[in-house]
């Protein structure tokens, strides 16, 4: 077998969200584990394949496709793509991106929740390389369209998406060749979307225990009330957002404004939902 898609990013835009949507489409065998990170973190990718392989169990003719937004991580994993290609050349990439400025604030948000950052924003941003990079969207798809083709990759807007979860879902069924009426049931498009804010999380060491793969399928078998209680009890919780000032929000769309003006090259047209503020 040979997986036939992934959804590679962009982190903090919606990618879990979606990619419980793509697990319920009957033509769709989605991996077991959301985010493997099998192909980034590797020099031989042909050496465990077929541990990676075991993740999926299609049925049929059921397309299989994984979603981890690591991929798509510069300067960190720099050959990813070229290690994807070599598996197979005919994959077809999901990339999903929110306003930028917005994507670095929710990024911080997510690490100030967990407890894994602590300074201002204005100090964190900068003093930590991925906030930018990772919304660095060109950069970070560029080699995925040079390499494969951008007939290949479906770039999608995240508040698009939020807006008319059907439309967007419309457009993957047409992009991965399989019915849109398999998006159509109702448990998978979804009123709210996850949010740092006002919801309890593991924080730290707990934090990092929970996303270990194996916790994580021990805690599947929990009760969904006595994970909510425990959480609850010994989770985070961030009462409001963290306010980024007018400057900052500027200084972080200047450095990402090029990217922004590749992406709607791409897309062949203007992105007046995320220039609002910035540029109009």
């Amino acid at each position: 077998m040979l997986v036939d898609f992934m959804l590679i990013g962009a982190q903090k835009c919606g990618t879990t969200k979606l990619a419980g949507q793509l697990a319920n489409h009957p033509s769709i065998c989605f991996c077991r584990e959301k985010e493997p990170g099998y192909f980034n973190a590797v020099d031989d990718w042909r050496m465990n394949l077929s541990a990676y392989h075991d993740l999926y169990s299609p049925i049929g003719d059921q397309i299989c496709g994984e979603g981890s937004t690591m991929y798509t991580f510069l300067p960190e994993y720099r050959d990813t793509h070229l290690r994807l290609y070599e598996y197979n050349p005919n994959l077809k990439f999901l990339y999903i991106m929110r306003q930028p400025v917005e994507r670095v604030m929710s990024n911080y948000a997510h690490r100030l929740v967990r407890g894994t950052v602590k300074t201002r924003p204005d100090h964190a941003v900068f003093a930590t390389p991925d906030y930018l990079n990772r919304t660095r969207y060109a950069v970070q798809i560029r080699p995925y369209i040079e390499r494969f083709g951008r007939e290949n990759v479906l770039l999608l807007i995240f508040e698009e998406y939020i807006a008319n979860p059907i439309a967007t879902l419309d457009q993957i069924a047409d992009f991965l060749g399989v019915a849109s009426e398999g998006f159509r049931d109702a448990s998978s498009v979804p009123s709210v979307v996850h949010s740092s804010v006002g919801e309890y999380h593991w924080g730290g060491t707990l934090a990092k225990f929970r996303s270990a793969s194996i916790v994580d399928r021990m805690a599947a078998a929990i009760p969904a009330a006595i994970r909510t209680r425990a959480r609850r009890a010994l989770g985070r919780k961030l009462e409001s957002k963290p306010v980024f000032s007018p400057e900052l929000r500027q200084l972080i769309w200047r450095f990402v404004e090029d990217d922004v003006a590749y992406i709607e090259a791409q897309m062949g047209r203007r992105l007046h939902i995320w220039r609002e503020g910035y540029t109009e």
